[in-house]
């Protein structure tokens, strides 16, 4: 998630297909054990590929809903847009622990999910009479297009806007932007497809190898753990410790729909799919390979991320009213989510540096 002040189910069914050829075992972790390559292989299908293909099969429902809504002007319409732009946010946000590669590279983080919006270049978008499509908005500087700026209109500015208040303009550029995140989702997710040209997905699975931008395993091991414990950080210091430290609701990312806590809560989850080894359904992971040094470690990591995410859960009001009447909690919910990254970027990370050599 790009910051600009900062620092630093109605469910589809989909079969994710699984990565089965063989392969010789290389880089062995113990006797019996998966191998290094498996852990990324596996990182690669059960988490990234099923995140990013789950991610375009929801933002795809979004703009449908959209579109529904624009034809119908519906209350009941309107209430399912929100309640699916929500469904596509929770995925989106499961896939900020590993913020690289093509999401990256390509500047789609940005592109998807740049906070605060500018509303001076919002309001002279919605005065002008450009034709408004995914292209135009893709042409758009990026406080300009992603999910805030469709938040801010599907829930206006207190949160209680209904369907009388929407006018064409507004709806033409809901739809922009709704397939324009579609648009991004499904690079993302082709991306990470298995066998594609240029996929990013080989390249990560394939580290140290001639076909792969990574020169070892071991500097793909350090990019996902480095990654993990960045999120730890942008979510303890940027998205809480911001508008905590200032006591400014205004700093809030996600007010509109009241998502934030959601927000946080989910950013965790993506270190533990990545730990666990699945989004979806669990492979071979890092956890397989602490488990085969460390006991434990796996057992502290386990507990903090479980720590972490029970702390968002004692917060019980919107985090921005959060940030004034429930100080104590909001606290400890930093320190959780720190002691989190913490255990990261120190212990897995030596822990990687010290068995995988390679």
């Amino acid at each position: 998630m790009k910051k600009i002040f900062s620092v630093t189910n109605l469910s589809i069914t989909f079969l994710i297909l699984f990565f089965t050829s063989c392969r010789k075992a290389d880089s062995p972790i113990a006797d019996g054990a998966v191998s290094t390559r498996d852990i990324l292989n596996s990182f690669s299908q059960n988490v990234a590929f099923a995140t990013y293909n789950d991610l375009h099969q929801q933002a795809t429902i979004l703009t449908l809903k959209i579109q529904l809504f624009n034809q119908s002007n519906s209350q009941n319409d309107l209430e399912a847009c929100r309640e699916q732009w929500k469904k596509t946010r929770s995925v989106w946000e499961q896939s900020e622990g590993f913020l690289f590669g093509p999401v990256t590279t390509n500047d789609i983080d940005p592109h998807i999910d740049t906070w605060p919006i500018d509303f001076n270049s919002l309001d002279s978008v919605m005065n002008s009479s450009a034709i408004i499509d995914a292209n135009y908005v893709n042409g758009l500087e990026d406080a300009l297009h992603g999910f805030h700026p469709m938040e801010y209109l599907l829930w206006g500015t207190n949160g209680n806007k209904i369907a009388q208040d929407f006018n064409s303009r507004q709806k033409e550029y809901l739809i922009a932007l709704s397939k324009n995140i579609e648009d991004l989702t499904g690079a993302l997710s082709a991306n990470w497809t298995s066998g594609t040209a240029g996929s990013y997905f080989d390249s990560f699975t394939n580290a140290g190898s001639s076909t792969s931008i990574y020169s070892s395993k071991n500097a793909a091991f350090n990019e996902l753990v480095l990654a993990m414990a960045g999120i730890c950080e942008e979510v303890a210091d940027g998205k809480i410790g911001e508008p905590f430290v200032s006591q400014n609701p205004n700093l809030e990312e996600s007010p509109y729909a009241k998502n934030s806590l959601i927000d946080f809560i989910n950013n965790i989850k993506s270190v533990k799919n990545i730990y666990d080894g699945g989004y979806l359904i669990k492979g071979v992971s890092l956890k397989n390979f602490v488990q085969q040094y460390n006991r434990s470690l796996d057992n502290v990591i386990d507990q903090k991320i479980n720590t972490a995410i029970a702390s968002l859960n004692a917060i019980t009001v919107p985090f921005g009213t959060a940030i004034i009447t429930q100080p104590v909690q909001v606290q400890q919910a930093q320190q959780a989510i720190n002691e989190l990254k913490d255990v990261l970027e120190d212990d897995l990370i030596n822990l990687v540096n010290t068995k995988i050599r390679d």
